[in-house]
């Protein structure tokens, strides 16, 4: 992908600076510079999004928190093990999320004569602000982004909140998008659109699975319901692998997995399987446990998965090889690994739990066991058989049916959307049935936090509290998001 892009841009300055140019075209202000166009400018956010959601996301605090992994031997016991966490910790989402790939796409939004352009460039904002929202709160929306001289040079932008304004300023966004989309089926994009090569037709799908994971997300504090009938009945959806928007990686330097890239350039993959994830995956007898990690190769467990407690490592012989436990397999941690987005899986296990709650026009037991299989075709695993033993009904309670569909799409992100399974984790932990803080989660021994909590929201960065005067106090880690009670 930046391989592409770098070839992208020597090209162009070759052809802006020929040997026939006129020297009144050579004679260019030096702090002056064209501007860049539609192509050049998404290509741009794209590359900063794939860092985004895997390293800022997925490989950060997401990647203990949400449990699928613990601190291995190595390195001494980490902050993101024990719940500490600093303001610092964060400044570099906050950085790339705004000052790059958002401000890039609202550029494109504001500016192009693209239908086409402006509709994939506003649901890559959707998709970006949510996620802004789902780990801070209440953010800068209406006025975010708008520090050039022609936006109004407003560098201090005030917060909007959360539940009220940006949720549904998504929505908008997303209809929006979607305007532009449909009347823009016949305008190719091309390869500077690293996700879908222009295919509007995927976009929409994106679209549309995006509205629905949105309107899904309040579904314990303010039910959409007809509004996800409404979409559940006209819209189109990810739906197979050939839908799913992600962003690829040949492996090759320059072009390598974000998260792969950030962990060799240190010290590597340390961490190992946590035993909250593996008792839950062993107890089901799932076969995706050997696909999500490695088997031992040396010590008492050869051949044989071996994972630890969640924050346990101090308890480990340090001089422990580390074949002797579960990592991290090639499925999960590789150069060449794709940046997904959003996964076919996560959109049915939504449309499973829209029936499930709202009773949409889906089969909610088709579309939750189409969820599970198609997570297991991704992992190259027939899942046909275990499918059957979960034995999913729509004539069961519905607390049943939702810690049934939040255990399986909590174990079907591992690997792929670590950062969306802490999400979910802490959406399906709710009041009537507490299945991740009381049950699946173990509490790590060294925690600053009581026995039995847990982290639920990043605390706001520090180079926005130093320099935004209208940032607001800081946050608790165990505050709560609006729509997680």
């Amino acid at each position: 992908m930046k391989n592409k892009f770098s070839i992208f841009l020597i090209l162009l300055l070759t052809l802006n600076f020929s040997c026939n140019d006129s020297l009144e075209e050579v004679n260019i202000d030096p702090n002056t510079f064209p501007s860049a166009g539609d192509p050049q400018i998404l290509s741009a956010a794209i590359g900063f999004m794939g860092y985004i959601v895997e390293t800022d996301l997925n490989y950060s605090e997401s990647f203990v928190w949400s449990q699928y992994y613990t601190w291995g031997i190595g390195v001494s016991i980490g902050n993101e093990e024990r719940y500490v966490s600093v303001a610092g910790d964060f400044d570099g989402y906050w950085q790339r999320a705004y000052a790059n790939s958002l401000a890039d796409l609202d550029y494109i939004t504001k500016n192009s004569t693209s239908a086409a352009y402006r509709g994939v460039a506003n649901v890559l904002k959707a998709y970006l602000y949510q996620g802004l929202v789902d780990h801070f709160g209440d953010i800068p929306f209406t006025e975010a982004v708008s520090g050039a001289i022609e936006d109004g040079s407003n560098l201090t932008p005030n917060y909007d909140s959360a539940e009220t304004i940006i949720y549904p300023g998504l929505v908008t966004i997303l209809d929006e998008a979607l305007a532009d989309l449909d009347v823009a089926e016949t305008e190719l994009i091309g390869e500077d659109d690293f996700i879908y090569e222009g295919d509007i037709t995927k976009w929409i799908k994106f679209a549309n699975s995006l509205k629905l994971r949105i309107l899904m997300r309040t579904s314990e504090v303010s039910p959409q319901g007809a509004a996800i009938q409404s979409l559940v009945s006209t819209g189109t959806f990810i739906e197979s692998e050939d839908d799913m928007p992600f962003i690829p990686f040949s492996g090759v330097s320059g072009d390598q997995n974000p998260m792969f890239a950030r962990a060799e350039f240190g010290v590597g993959m340390f961490y190992f399987a946590s035993n909250a994830t593996l008792n839950v995956l062993q107890d089901l007898n799932d076969p995706r446990d050997e696909v999500f990690y490695t088997l031992a190769t040396t010590g008492d467990f050869e051949g044989n998965l071996h994972g630890i407690d969640q924050g346990t490592v101090d308890n480990e012989d340090f001089t422990n090889p580390s074949s002797n436990y579960s990592l991290a397999s090639d499925y999960a941690y590789g150069d060449s690994k794709p940046v997904i987005l959003m996964s076919p899986w996560e959109v049915w296990f939504l449309r499973a739990e829209a029936a499930a709650r709202y009773g949409t026009a889906d089969d909610e037991t088709t579309a939750f066991e189409t969820a599970v299989l198609s997570n297991f075709t991704y992992l190259g695993l027939d899942g046909t058989s275990y499918v059957s033993t979960l034995g999913y009904s729509s004539a069961d309670a519905l607390d049943d049916k939702l810690d049934l569909i939040g255990v399986q799409k909590w174990i079907s992100f591992n690997g792929t959307q670590e950062d969306e399974g802490w999400i979910e984790a802490r959406r399906f932990d709710r009041p009537a049935s507490r299945i991740f803080t009381d049950g699946i989660w173990q509490t790590p021994p060294l925690s600053v936090l009581p026995a039995g909590e847990f982290p639920s929201a990043w605390l706001y960065p520090s180079t926005e509290r130093s320099l935004n005067p209208n940032a607001p106090a800081q946050r608790e880690i165990t505050d709560n998001i609006f729509w997680d009670n």
